[in-house]
């Protein structure tokens, strides 16, 4: 008998599920021991215990469960489990690590975990999309072909984008202003919209599915975790990610876009709004 059998989609759901949900009872295990920083990352970035703890029990879950995988991680850099993986996770342990210092327990923040089929896939190859938002206790998550889902309490109730088509004075808008390319052409050019900033892709892209938010700005950098844990989420939840051209990232290779430069990414509740969007501040 083979060391690692076959695993079929729902069966990779439902260890990818149990690995997010152990990482909320790491958050509340650790409590205010999480904020300890531990040690640089391989981005320069100063990593939290709860960084390297959260990733440290989804990758001990994925491992247990004997999934073959190959998992890029923002704290841990790149494990594989199995010597031929068949898919490649992305892993972010804490995405809001600065939400989560400042508000521990009470801000938005989370544990972002995607699944694509092969080792070198395009970004429409997700087989899983996952949030775990720990202040909130709401798991967000996806399945290929099979819906985007918020789970409180064990209770899954399906979620989905708004229905927001143009780009007015009542649409919502995230940005992540830690950027310049991002200030540049999205803030600097929508002063007049309801634009908000909380800190957390993790809180951005959970709303977005959920239809609490209609339009999540973005760009690509550090390895593209958030945005590539969030484009299966967003699409089953009938929302589009697309670059500034129009083109939707399903397409592209999770290993060579946006690697080396910061690409602008717009994320919203239809394609309508994104390109009403992408004209908007294309005429500043």
């Amino acid at each position: 008998m083979p060391l690692f059998m076959m695993i079929n989609p729902d069966q990779l759901k439902e260890i990818a599920l149990a690995a997010l949900r152990i990482s909320y009872q790491v958050h509340q295990r650790l409590g205010a021991e999480g904020e300890q920083s531990v040690k640089k990352n391989q981005f320069g970035e100063t990593a939290l215990k709860m960084d390297i703890e959260a990733e440290k029990v989804i990758i001990d879950t994925l491992r247990k469960a004997q999934v073959p995988i190959r998992i890029i991680t923002e704290e841990h850099g790149v494990i594989e489990i199995g010597n031929n993986p068949e898919y490649l996770g992305i892993l972010d342990g804490l995405d809001g690590s600065e939400v989560y210092k400042k508000k521990r327990g009470e801000g938005r923040y989370g544990t972002m975990l995607g699944i694509f089929s092969g080792i070198d896939p395009k970004y429409q190859d997700y087989i899983f999309s996952g949030i775990m938002e720990h202040s909130t206790r709401r798991l967000f998550y996806a399945v290929k072909r099979g819906g985007s889902f918020m789970e409180l309490d064990g209770k899954p109730v399906r979620v989905h984008c708004s229905d927001c088509r143009e780009l007015n004075e009542r649409t919502r808008i995230y940005v992540d202003n830690s950027f310049d390319i991002n200030r540049d052409i999205f803030s600097a050019r929508l002063k007049e919209f309801q634009v908000r900033i909380l800190g957390s892709s993790a809180a951005y892209y959970a709303d977005l599915a959920e239809g609490s938010v209609d339009l999540v700005l973005e760009c690509t950098r550090k390895g593209n975790l958030e945005i590539a844990v969030s484009y299966g989420l967003e699409t089953e939840s009938g929302g589009v990610m697309l670059t500034l051209d129009g083109q939707s990232l399903g397409t592209r290779h999770y290993s060579k876009f946006g690697r080396d430069i910061h690409v602008p990414v717009v994320s919203a509740s239809t394609r309508e709004l994104a390109e009403d969007l992408i004209k908007h501040v294309g005429q500043k």
